[in-house]
């Protein structure tokens, strides 16, 4: 793999979402070192997808769905559904358990979207290097640019569901089965809606529909915020002399 197609392919997409969702989290931002460790986080949880991908055969099904994604789109959209929907949510999942206990700037609702995302963007960027080998032009930017984000917006639906849980001491038992199966279902959804040139425009609503949300989501939690700092106007400085001990 060439330097250049590293660059364009795999480290800007990322650094450019990376300084998105840096930037969405403007007011009370996490540190670099937690932002980082969460990329790689979500890079070697990519790493393991991908081997486990290895002994699906074991198990009577393809680790490449391409043989059945034309011949059989039945069988393709129940593959997609359950095993790349549960399977690449549950990898990107086992490090926000980390997250969610061990990081201690982990104290407010929002951090839950951003580190979920985060952790996915790490995941789309060693997912990109398997297949940015075979693409060009276009399709190579597209990929670059749209994987990253598309993987963030599922991540964060079973990161608010959980995060807000730890956080409000909430019931794992409903948060985290919740968030997991509606995001890889959307994912599973997804996933087969792009292989079909006439409802790819339905993956892209997809997409924007459960974007939506999250911005409309991280808008509300950036008022509850505003409202706490002005309630509380020594919050902002003990959460950093909390980060900082």
């Amino acid at each position: 793999m060439t330097l250049t197609l590293v660059l364009s392919g795999i480290l800007a997409p990322a650094i450019f979402w990376i300084v998105y969702f840096y930037y969405i989290d403007r007011y009370k931002p996490e540190p670099f070192k937690f932002v980082g460790m969460a990329y790689i986080m979500g890079m070697l949880c990519a790493y393991a997808c991908l081997k486990f991908y290895g002994i699906l055969p074991f198990l009577g099904l393809p680790e490449d769905p391409s043989a059945i994604m034309e011949n059989n789109r039945l069988a393709f959209f129940w593959y997609c559904m359950g095993a790349v929907g549960i399977l690449e949510e549950l990898f990107k999942f086992l490090p926000f358990i980390i997250v969610i206990f061990c990081f201690r700037a982990f104290d407010e609702k929002i951090d839950s979207i951003i580190y979920s995302s985060i952790i996915a963007l790490g995941f789309a960027s060693f997912e990109n290097t398997n297949y940015l080998v075979y693409l060009d032009g276009f399709e190579l930017f597209g990929r670059a640019v749209a994987s990253p984000i598309t993987h963030a917006i599922f991540s964060s639906i079973w990161g608010y569901s959980v995060g807000v849980a730890r956080l409000s001491k909430g019931s794992y038992w409903i948060a985290v089965p919740f968030g997991l199966i509606v995001s890889a279902v959307l994912h599973g959804l997804f996933d087969f809606l792009t292989t079909s040139p006439t409802l790819r425009l339905a993956a892209s609503l997809v997409i924007l529909a459960i974007w939506i949300w999250q911005l409309l989501t991280i808008d509300h939690l950036h008022k509850e915020e505003i409202k706490l700092k002005h309630y509380f106007p020594f919050f902002r400085f003990n959460k950093l002399k909390k980060m900082n001990n």
